[in-house]
């Protein structure tokens, strides 16, 4: 017999039948929408490569007395992004503004390859629907495990061990999660909660269905998917999970009848209608969570409660980063690139920092910097003079966090911005792209040949050069990761019409 070690009492579990659950609203920081539209696109002006952090990405703001935003007429202190040249090189600023200098336009670097990664700008309800398409192809899937550039594969049809009451290699059929879309929906989820466990009881708000039909909810993983899970991908599942012990699958799901299955027995939510009042008793006409997608409640001899803990937050951990590095690349140009400005920008039209009214933001996050400089004596502050005059900076810096004690830190929004903490972040190419490929490669003039293992790392080598220890931990290491995926979706692609990238040697 089985136990839960939570401790549930039984009255609490039929308690929890009887609330009907909504997705928590927390408050959006500066955006959101309501009713699912919240546009993830919204953004502070130009997207451009800027000063940042080496090692955490955080963008580097510059203190400087300029003219202040019409909400706050006059001159005062302003909190300004530092472009960069192609180089890194610092631009200069247009007096007494945080415009770039006239003189350097020419050398500001726009961050103009986004590529097919401007779908991110979509409303939220659409990242939701193509997160669920997966969740709903996983239920349907009888493995999940990692594919080539660390994309999703679902196998179906595959050979199942008797003795051990599992699926396993050789499925007839695999499914890769390759669209754009998709892979942003689960790039979303990874990074603001660390895992996939949804909530079952979750309505969707956003069911346009049949109007006849009766409350309808949001696809969720169940304890009979965990065991899908191959350990590449274990760690997509919540902390509480052991695959050691099967049974930790239920620390979410409550057995109630102890029978070990999760009976698809659909428990009804005691909210009443107006021809029928709240009884504490099922009375048709009343909603019901419909765990099988049919529109009918189904009568069983089991009912189960779900652990609103499972569906919580987790801190990202190495693997979790470069997991969700994997999704942001397959969800790319097959010819684009990975940069931290690109990343930082991704995160910020996907508002993965900020908490909207059917997410949460990610727990693990870091503000802005400030680059303050002295200024040489004799210069005078006159917020209302009319003959501004600007300050002369010295080469003595302090750079500090940002906070919102500052002195008008209320209305610059970029310097309020958050930005998600790469701290637990690694990355070893010989660790995730060891795999040999079978490419069909050239072989001399007009000749072509279908060669197997070729090593991935080779390709890789030549295309982003070496990932080593001195690049691969914190924002660089997602970078990393990133690329190496854009990059091998593009050889694996490219070999298969075939197009020739790169000489190589192979056996």
């Amino acid at each position: 017999m089985k136990t839960s070690s939570f401790g549930w009492m039984l009255l609490t579990v039929t308690a929890l039948l009887l609330v009907s659950t909504t997705p928590a609203i927390a408050q959006d920081h500066g955006s959101g929408g309501s009713g699912g539209g919240g546009g993830c696109g919204d953004t502070f002006g130009d997207l451009i490569h800027i000063l940042r952090h080496d090692v955490t990405g955080q963008p580097i703001l510059q203190k400087r007395w300029v003219e202040m935003p019409a909400a706050e007429p006059g001159y005062g202190w302003g909190y300004c992004v530092i472009a960069v040249n192609e180089s890194g090189e610092e631009l200069g600023f247009e007096p007494l503004s945080c415009d770039v200098a006239e003189a350097d336009l020419p050398r500001v670097v726009e961050v103009n390859y986004f590529g097919r990664l401007n779908g991110g700008r979509t409303k939220e309800r659409n990242n939701r629907m193509h997160f669920n398409e997966v969740l709903s192809t996983i239920k349907t899937a009888e493995l999940v495990k990692e594919g080539p550039a660390g994309r999703l594969m679902m196998g179906f049809d595959c050979s199942y061990d008797e003795k051990k009451e599992e699926f396993k290699n050789p499925c007839a059929e695999w499914a890769t999660v390759d669209s754009p879309m998709e892979s942003l929906g689960l790039y979303s989820r990874l990074m603001k909660y660390g895992h996939f466990q949804t909530d079952p009881r979750e309505v969707d708000e956003w069911h346009h269905g049949d109007p006849k039909l009766s409350v309808q909810y949001q696809p969720a993983l169940g304890p009979e998917d965990y065991a899908k899970f191959h350990k590449s991908v274990q760690h997509l599942l919540p902390e509480s999970y052991d695959p050691k012990h099967p049974d930790t699958a239920w620390e979410c799901f409550v057995d109630v009848n102890f029978n070990d299955i999760w009976d698809p027995t659909e428990p009804y939510t005691d909210i009443g209608t107006e021809d029928v009042p709240a009884n504490n008793e099922y009375d048709l006409g009343e909603p019901f969570t419909d765990i099988n997608f049919n529109g009918f409640r189904d009568d069983g001899g089991d009912t189960f409660a779900f652990n609103p803990a499972c569906m919580e937050q987790e801190y990202l951990d190495d693997r979790d980063f470069t997991r969700a590095a994997s999704f942001a690349g397959a969800a790319a140009s097959k010819t684009g690139k990975s940069t931290r400005d690109l990343v930082s920008y991704l995160n910020r039209i996907m508002k993965i920092t900020k908490n909207t009214p059917f997410t949460k933001r990610t727990l693990a996050w870091l503000p802005a910097l400030v680059r303050e400089c002295k200024i040489q004596d004799g210069w005078t502050a006159e917020p209302d003079g009319e003959d501004q005059v600007e300050p002369s900076y010295t080469e003595d810096c302090e750079v500090k966090e940002a906070s919102d004690s500052i002195e008008n830190y209320e209305f610059f929004p970029k310097v309020q911005e958050l930005f998600v903490d790469f701290y637990a972040a690694e990355y070893y190419r010989s660790d995730w792209r060891s795999e040999g490929l079978e490419l069909i490669v050239p072989a001399g003039d007009d000749s072509w040949v279908e060669v197997n293992n070729v090593p991935l790392t080779d390709w890789l080598r030549h295309a982003n050069g070496p990932v080593g220890p001195t690049s691969a931990v914190e924002i660089d290491a997602f970078v990393g990761a990133m690329g190496d995926t854009i990059r091998t979706i593009q050889l694996i692609h490219n070999y298969e019409i075939p197009e020739p990238l790169w000489d190589f040697t192979y056996q």
